[in-house]
């Protein structure tokens, strides 16, 4: 369904207005599953965040790293959904940070999972980078969730 314009406009002006006054929202989701029931709607989060000016991020750990593995995310689906890797695509695209967390670089590795392996525009990152990120947003109204 098409926004109407007038519509749009308003949405673009406030969101702008919003942004030009405190900054972009942020929203910080930590991803923990590869079950579709939960992939699904933090993927989705994400997108929309992106679409309202936001300033989402995506953190996958434990099961939730297969969604940016380019050998197991196409394993995730949901009947009548895109693929995972749509939403992936389409999330990096927008703008979103998305991040496979690194409890240290021998256990990812010891997991088969390295930059050659990670879906393209997905960064590692430590617990504690991502951790810095999200207090300090948290303290300026921003969301933390866990998926």
């Amino acid at each position: 369904m098409a926004v109407p314009l007038f519509f749009g406009k308003c949405l673009n002006f406030i969101t702008g207005l919003y942004q030009a006054m405190s900054g972009p929202q942020e929203l910080h989701i930590v991803l923990v599953s590869n079950e579709p029931e939960r992939v699904y709607p933090a993927l989705t989060l994400i997108l929309a965040a992106s679409a309202l000016g936001a300033k989402p991020h995506l953190y996958c750990t434990m099961k939730g790293l297969d969604v940016v593995r380019r050998d197991s995310s196409g394993k995730i689906s949901m009947p009548g959904m895109p693929p995972v890797e749509k939403y992936l695509e389409d999330a990096i695209s927008l703008g979103a940070y998305v991040s496979a967390c690194a409890p240290s670089r021998k256990m990812l590795e010891d997991m088969g999972i390295s930059e050659k392996t990670l879906y393209p525009g997905v960064q590692i990152e430590e617990a504690v980078s991502f951790l810095r990120k999200a207090l300090e947003a948290s303290k300026k109204g921003g969301i933390v969730l866990f998926v």
